[in-house]
């Protein structure tokens, strides 16, 4: 049984100079696009995860501070035998053409890499994660918090 509380995950949102949006695609057939992050383990806070999961999934060291907490979601478990999470988003760098040259995909979990403008992402992204993500650019300091309800899906 697993333990009782609720999964966290961590994920970066990062842009160019264009504010384009770094998406992800896993290495899963039909899999929609994503920001780079994934499970908080045990042992780390989100923010230690959002830094783990770019240096693991883009092979980069990402300057990612308190500060840069973008969003915070509870989502509703959206299947029997699935539980309610909370998803940490924390706004990363703007990456130079030099960074995005060093990048260094996890083939073991991801296939591809690309930089899409925010109506882009919107159609390509999963829809819970589109809704944190294609609106305005919060400033640092003033996080937002959102809670995504699945209402019948139980």
């Amino acid at each position: 049984m697993p333990a009782p509380g609720h999964p966290l995950t961590a994920a970066v949102l990062i842009t160019n100079p264009s504010n384009a949006l770094l998406i992800v695609h896993p290495a899963k057939p039909n899999a929609p696009w994503q920001l780079p992050g994934g499970i908080v383990e045990a042992t780390e806070s989100p923010l230690d995860a959002a830094r783990r999961e770019g240096r693991e999934e883009l092979g980069l060291d990402l300057d990612i501070r308190v500060r840069d907490l973008f969003a915070v979601e509870w989502l509703q478990a959206t299947r029997p035998g699935r539980r309610d999470r909370v998803a940490f988003v924390f706004a990363g760098p703007v990456l130079t053409e030099a960074d995005t040259d060093r990048i260094a995909l996890q083939r073991e979990e991801l296939d591809a890499w690309r930089w899409a403008a925010r109506a882009e992402a919107a159609s390509l992204l999963h829809p819970a994660i589109a809704a944190r993500v294609v609106g305005p650019l919060q400033r640092p300091g003033n996080t937002i918090y959102r809670e995504t309800r699945y209402e019948g899906t139980l």
